[in-house]
């Protein structure tokens, strides 16, 4: 049995408009590559999601999206928008001033 992976696609507008969003709130964003995984002989395959590390004032979240209108927070139970997230950061940002 073998793994093989691809680069999943990304979508550059959805990270323009998190980047953008964290450096108005002054908050640092990291972003991993997601990738499909595919099992070879088999007609199974996994999707792993692009991923965002956000840090905020020594607080970390975790966003993770598969296409630019499917963002969530930490995991896909907790889908959030863009207006939900920059409102996120900025209560972070204030509470811990």
């Amino acid at each position: 049995m073998e793994i093989f992976s691809e680069k999943f696609i990304k979508s550059e507008e959805l990270e323009k408009r998190i980047r953008t969003t964290c450096s108005f709130n002054n908050a640092k964003c990291e972003f991993r590559q997601g990738r499909i995984l595919y099992i070879s002989g088999t007609n199974i395959s996994f999707i792993e999601p692009h991923k965002v590390d956000v840090t905020i004032k020594g607080k970390k979240l975790i966003l993770i999206y598969f296409d630019r209108k499917n963002l969530f927070l930490y995991n896909r139970t907790m889908p959030i928008t863009i207006k939900q997230f920059d409102t996120l950061l900025k209560s972070i940002k204030k509470e811990l001033a």
